[in-house]
């Protein structure tokens, strides 16, 4: 990975922030899973996963609490995490 875009944009409803980095990407297996609590990922040439895999779950909560959501986009380029929050709360 050598960079990373930050956007934000709005419309009528929602606020709405991404992320963007060049890396690897994520399969499309992970990617259906990764807001779950507890999901941690193996990274070619680990041996022991890091973290708690509590991250991404707290943003999804964050967001659907704040009448948003959260997604991701991958493909060959890199991956891009999106958040929505509503303005109507």
């Amino acid at each position: 990975m050598t960079s990373i875009r930050i956007e934000y944009r709005s419309d009528a409803d929602f606020h709405i922030l991404s992320v963007r980095d060049d890396g690897a990407g994520i399969s499309e297996e992970d990617s259906r899973r990764i807001f779950d609590l507890f999901q941690r990922r193996v990274k070619a040439g680990q041996r022991s996963v890091e973290g708690t895999g509590l991250g991404l779950a707290i943003v999804r909560e964050v967001a659907e609490k704040h009448g948003g959501g959260v997604w991701v986009e991958t493909d060959p380029r890199g991956t891009t995490f999106n958040i929505s929050l509503s303005k109507r709360l």
